[in-house]
């Protein structure tokens, strides 16, 4: 590859190294926000969707206001699998509740739940890349413009970004890893309650 393009390439990512740590800050921010209501509504329809396989059973639990969500949603599963675990011919009853209940748009949910955190996971540990990024190329854009001989002004300069770059990427990181882990263990609670359901629904449907 040409040196003169290689120059241009790297003077144009280290003059615009900040506006790419942003950019990932704001596709970051972008998911954390969507993760956030994609599990908020995604909880409301299991709920609605337990709730919706109890009709028809006397003996169902009772909806407790002083359980959470996702306890309720639990609660619910749990009945459910004890029922057709003891009562396998209850499961026809299940099956016509089943049949009224959309999967495909709770399956989706789930697997775009799962896609955006997993993206949102990857993109924390992106930043310090960044920073480090930006060093390299600051380094790099001091020695193409000097023609491989560093001076003490040059470096300074090339120094004083390094080190803005790398700060920046560290604190995006840690702000980010921060809630992440608030995150994840609710990500997780979705996850397990979507599979849980799926292999209810499997054993319903099976003869």
């Amino acid at each position: 590859m040409d040196s003169s393009l290689i120059q241009s390439l790297f003077n144009f990512i280290t003059n615009n190294i900040f506006v790419i740590i942003y950019a990932f800050a704001i596709v970051e921010v972008y998911l954390v926000v969507n993760v956030f209501l994609m599990m908020k509504k995604h909880q409301v329809m299991l709920s609605d969707v337990s709730d919706n396989l109890l009709k028809g059973f006397s003996d169902a639990p009772d909806k407790d206001s002083t359980l959470s969500p996702h306890e309720r949603i639990e609660a619910s599963l749990e009945f459910i699998s004890n029922k057709i675990t003891d009562k396998p011919e209850l499961k026809a009853d299940f099956r016509k509740n089943v049949s009224s209940i959309s999967q495909r748009s709770i399956y989706s949910r789930h697997y775009r739940i799962e896609i955006f955190a997993s993206v949102m996971s990857t993109l924390v540990q992106v930043f310090p890349l960044l920073g480090i990024l930006g060093t390299i190329l600051a380094i790099a854009q001091t020695a193409f413009q000097t023609g491989g001989q560093i001076d003490v002004s040059s470096l300074s300069n090339a120094f004083v970004l390094a080190m803005d770059t790398t700060i920046l990427g560290i604190s995006l990181s840690v702000i980010f890893m921060v809630i992440e882990s608030t995150f994840q263990p609710k990500i997780e609670r979705v996850i397990n309650e979507s599979t849980d359901y799926r292999q209810i629904i499997s054993k319903i449907h099976l003869s």
